[in-house]
C-alpha cells in the first residue's frame, strides 16, 4: 500500500472492523491531521515558516478534540483528558 497516495492512505486508517463511532473518530483523526500537515507545509512554503513539530501536534490535538466533542455532543471528556488518554477518550464517544 503506497501512502502517497491519499486514498491509501486514508484506507490505511479506516478501520474497517471497528464499530460506526470508532471509524468517524479515526477519519477525524486522519483528515485533522493531514490538513494540518497540509496548511503548516503552505506556511512553510509561501510565508517562509519554521518547521515546529511541538506546535504542530498541539494544534492537531485541538482540531481533533473540537471536532470530534462537536459531531458527537455531548462529549464526555475534556481536552486535557483528550491531551493525555485519547484512547481512552474513543472509547467513551457516544
Amino acid at each position: 500500500m503506497s501512502h502517497i497516495d491519499p486514498k491509501s492512505n486514508f484506507a490505511h486508517f479506516w478501520m474497517s472492523q471497528s464499530s460506526g463511532l470508532v471509524k468517524i473518530v479515526w477519519s477525524t483523526i486522519w483528515v485533522g491531521v493531514v490538513s494540518k500537515i497540509w496548511n503548516h507545509r503552505n506556511l512553510i512554503i509561501f510565508k517562509r515558516g519554521v518547521t515546529d513539530v511541538s506546535e504542530m501536534f498541539a494544534m492537531v490535538q485541538v482540531k481533533v478534540w473540537s471536532w470530534i466533542s462537536t459531531k458527537s455532543r455531548p462529549a464526555s471528556f475534556s481536552y486535557s483528558d483528550w491531551c493525555l488518554e485519547p484512547s481512552a477518550c474513543m472509547m467513551i464517544v457516544p
